[in-house]
């Protein structure tokens, strides 16, 4: 019987990790210089976790079961209630809290470019104040994180608030606000007149589907928006609170990360748990879906404890980021590694390679051992197939000479270097590479 991958899930091979891996790395060096601290959490949790707090599009989404003892249970389908959990359950920690994970999500979606029903999310999070600077923060941290994979001028940054949609649907009387919002962010995956005919089952009338279709179409600088709105709404003091918080915010993400961020009214977030600013990445040429997605949701600590806590984040899944990378060239295997071939030809080979491998390892190069036993022919075409820059190569030969022979990879030219000298020669070569490399 052949035995095949499940539909929307991926088989990942070292060439796909390798630069995975390092992406990775790179979100959680650029989180720990904001201050931002690891931390995890089980792949399962309780449904009723997610019940009434992410939203009835999400729980469907589910990977759902009773487990043996009878609970209810799902593979984790978003980060966000899992964190709170954890949060929620210590009363010793000071804030704020800056905390970062990297789970893996799991949803029933339909599988299409950027969208798998399992992959690897990165997740930041930010727990006690409630002010424009937070929430500018957050997004500066997504924003570096990106910069930081070459990826600076590539996306653009959209933003909105719940808040202020909550109170232009209440002046245009639109009675169900949760299901409007769960319209609203569908409006860029269906066409008009089927939004229009889902809209018009909360919205009462033409006129007022009319008016939500004119906001959900508005996007772009602040400034300029903000005074659509304004205008607008003159008379409605909750949207121009909301106003000018949306318009501080924009200043500070403008001035700590150099882009010009967008108003966009059809950004509201799917999941039901957000209560004020919402924001979400695209790639700047339209290609890709959203890069990554978050906002406030400083109630769902009181829906979990009862305690209501300001927390603000975001999350980030692998699948685009690595379609973004690839698209400019970014994603490939790193050849910024020192990586070095052992050959041995003898059992006293083995001992020398053994002993040199040691000393490679210890010096951060990447040393790979030739276990076969095989011919020196095959053994030497493994070391150019492995991406090696370097092959130490060792027999009874070199055992009677205390050596040990060199081969550079790149250049075919062979040395022998004595034992004693090993250390002095593997410093030599690592600052050639790192030469080689930069030039």
């Amino acid at each position: 019987m052949k035995y095949e991958r499940l539909r929307g899930f991926r088989d990942l091979y070292p060439e796909d990790m390798e630069p995975k891996d390092r992406f990775f790395e790179n979100a959680k060096k650029v989180a720990r210089s904001f201050g931002y601290s690891m931390i995890d959490y089980p792949s399962l949790e309780s449904i009723e976790l997610y019940l009434d707090k992410s939203g009835e599009e999400l729980l469907g989404q589910t990977f759902s079961f009773t487990d043996k003892g009878g609970r209810n249970v799902t593979l984790l389908p978003e980060a966000t209630p899992s964190v709170m959990r954890m949060l929620t359950s210590r009363k010793d920690l000071p804030r704020p809290v800056r905390w970062f994970g990297i789970p893996k999500i799991w949803r029933y979606e339909e599988p299409q470019s950027g969208r798998v029903r399992e992959h690897f999310q990165f997740n930041a999070d930010l727990f006690g104040p409630d002010s424009p600077a937070a929430d500018a923060e957050i997004i500066t941290l997504a924003s570096d994180i990106l910069d930081s994979c070459g990826l600076n001028g590539k996306f653009h940054i959209k933003l909105n608030n719940r808040k202020l949609m909550d109170s232009i649907l209440e002046a245009i009387n639109v009675d169900n606000i949760p299901k409007a919002f769960s319209i609203i962010d569908r409006f860029h995956k269906i066409d008009v007149e089927e939004f229009r005919r889902s809209f018009l089952s909360v919205a009462g009338n033409e006129g007022n589907v009319d008016k939500v279709l004119d906001l959900v179409r508005e996007k772009g600088p602040a400034e300029q928006i903000c005074l659509k709105i304004e205008e607008a709404f003159a008379d409605n003091g909750n949207i121009s609170e909301t106003i000018e918080r949306l318009k501080q915010t924009s200043a500070l993400i403008r001035e700590y990360t150099g882009n010009e961020p967008y108003i966009d009214l059809s950004v509201v977030r799917g999941l039901s748990y957000y209560t004020g600013t919402v924001f979400e990445f695209s790639d700047a040429e339209g290609q890709f879906r959203s890069i990554l997605g978050g906002g406030r949701y400083d109630s769902l600590a009181g829906n979990i404890s009862g305690t209501d806590i300001p927390a603000v984040g975001f999350g980030m899944g692998d699948v685009v980021v690595e379609l973004m990378m690839k698209k400019y060239g970014k994603w490939n295997a790193s050849e910024n590694i020192m990586k070095a071939y052992l050959v041995s030809t003898s059992p006293a080979g083995t001992h020398i390679c053994l002993k040199v491998a040691k000393s490679l390892r210890e010096n951060g190069i990447v040393a790979i051992s030739d276990l076969s036993g095989r011919s020196i022919s095959n053994q030497m075409k493994n070391a150019s197939s492995s991406g090696a820059s370097i092959a130490f190569i060792a027999g009874d030969r070199e055992k009677e000479s205390h050596s040990v022979t060199v081969k550079d990879m790149q250049t075919g030219s062979q040395t022998s270097v004595k034992l004693e000298s090993l250390e002095s020669f593997v410093f030599s070569k690592i600052q050639e590479f790192r030469q080689r490399i930069s030039t």
